[in-house]
């Protein structure tokens, strides 16, 4: 019977976490490669269980179970179901199939933390499984708002079914159902590092952009809630700027489709379409001067931490949890308000300003990230999560991670490597 903490640390260092990450590649990938290095340092077994074509490198202690199987378009059938409107219900379908294994792998951890399901009304029925075989859960919030219009309100009753709720900041913490633990989400200066280094001229060469101009990256997942549209009014008056958007579209490009073909951004915007593996990734962020985060929800921002990792300054709307990541003036800039116009003042201020100035900001924004959200002491707070979980009737604290202590941050960040590929 696990009653006192020193009965829950030898159950989870005996029976270990198992992480359910469903994608395999991605933002959330790269936060449970770092999360589960973090914790296997500490002696906690992890298994990881994505996607059965994951991208997820080796790394002593972690094992990555492939259980989710997608369709995802990469055979001429896949790609006849996609273009049918078919592949939503072939992976919903593939997905449900996944679940005995899901359920087997679970009953052999101590714990099953879930980083969030893609698609709420299936992870709710995985979650009432889980909870039927007994599994002590601990569910992460990496967003507590829906996007596509769900009926489901994931943020209130996935926590709800869980043992321990995780956000990753203050503005989060009421809009989930119960008393959550705020963990911040980590530096990513290790996943920026299994990029090959270029300089911002050989990487604007390699992607045909110009050497003499400033340019501002919109980066990640193209959903209509992440800005697009405000990026390029906001750049359309400021013809000194260039703008680079990169990642799979996601609903976000076709509104745009009017303002991409503005004559007052002709021959300004290059659009690359598609997953990029990390050697991709970091020639994008080389090439940038500004990383731009014109979102209008966020609970947090993987990109944000992509930013500092590659020594780049960020423009955030002051929206969410973003204003928690951002030090005005220091790693980047925060805009007035959730505008164009107050991101066109921030280019503005961002171009009088030049490429050395933008540099200084973005070593600043990497060196900040390394001590304000490292990962050792993020592992350390899940852990105590984890714990809780497993002893049932405590309560999940209300503090969130400040900072790490002096012997964290004089530790060089781990290099897990990154599940985006090449160079991974």
């Amino acid at each position: 019977m696990i009653d006192t903490e020193a009965s829950a640390r030898a159950a989870l260092h005996e029976h270990g976490v198992l992480i359910v990450e469903q994608g395999g590649r991605g933002g959330v990938a790269d936060y449970t490669a770092q999360l589960a290095a973090g914790l296997a340092s500490r002696g906690v077994p992890v298994t990881i269980a994505t996607a059965d074509d994951h991208l997820y490198p080796a790394v002593p202690g972690v094992r990555a179970v492939g259980v989710f199987a997608y369709v995802r378009g990469h055979s001429q059938l896949a790609q006849r179901v996609r273009r049918a409107g078919l592949g939503p219900v072939a992976n919903g379908l593939r997905f449900l199939a996944s679940l005995p294994a899901l359920l087997a792998l679970s009953r052999r951890h101590a714990v099953t933390h879930v980083q969030g399901w893609e698609a709420p009304s299936l992870g709710l029925i995985a979650t009432l499984l889980l909870r039927a075989v007994s599994s002590t859960l601990v569910y992460t919030a990496h967003n507590t708002f829906e996007r596509r219009g769900a009926r489901l309100d994931s943020a209130r009753v996935l926590p709800a079914l869980s043992r321990q709720t995780i956000v990753h900041t203050e503005s989060d913490r009421d809009r989930v159902s119960r008393p959550p633990a705020v963990i911040p989400h980590g530096h990513y200066r290790a996943v920026a590092e299994c990029a090959p280094a270029l300089d911002a001229d050989q990487a604007r060469r390699a992607l045909g952009l110009p050497t003499g101009r400033p340019i501002v990256l919109l980066f990640g997942v193209l959903r209509p809630d992440k800005g697009l549209n405000d990026l390029l009014d906001a750049a359309a008056g400021i013809p000194a700027w260039d703008v680079l958007i990169a990642g799979e579209d996601h609903g976000g490009l076709a509104p745009a489709a009017g303002r991409l073909s503005a004559a007052e951004l002709a021959g300004r915007v290059t659009v690359l379409e598609g997953f990029h593996p990390i050697d991709h990734v970091g020639r994008l962020f080389a090439a940038a001067d500004l990383v731009a985060l014109p979102y209008r929800r966020a609970s947090q921002s993987g990109v944000l931490h992509l930013a500092y990792g590659f020594a780049r300054p960020v423009a955030a709307y002051p929206v969410g949890g973003l204003t928690e990541a951002v030090i005005p003036g220091v790693t980047g800039w925060i805009c007035r308000e959730p505008t164009p116009d107050a991101l066109a003042d921030v280019l503005r201020e961002a171009g009088a300003a030049g490429r050395g100035k933008l540099r200084r900001l973005g070593e600043e924004g990497r060196r900040w990230a390394e001590q304000a959200f490292d990962w050792d002491r993020i592992a350390e707070l899940t852990e105590m999560v984890y714990l809780r979980a497993l002893l049932s009737g405590a309560a999940p604290t209300n503090e969130r991670d400040d900072g790490p202590p002096p012997a964290a941050a004089a530790r060089p960040p781990r290099p897990p490597g990154s599940p985006r590929g090449p160079g991974g």
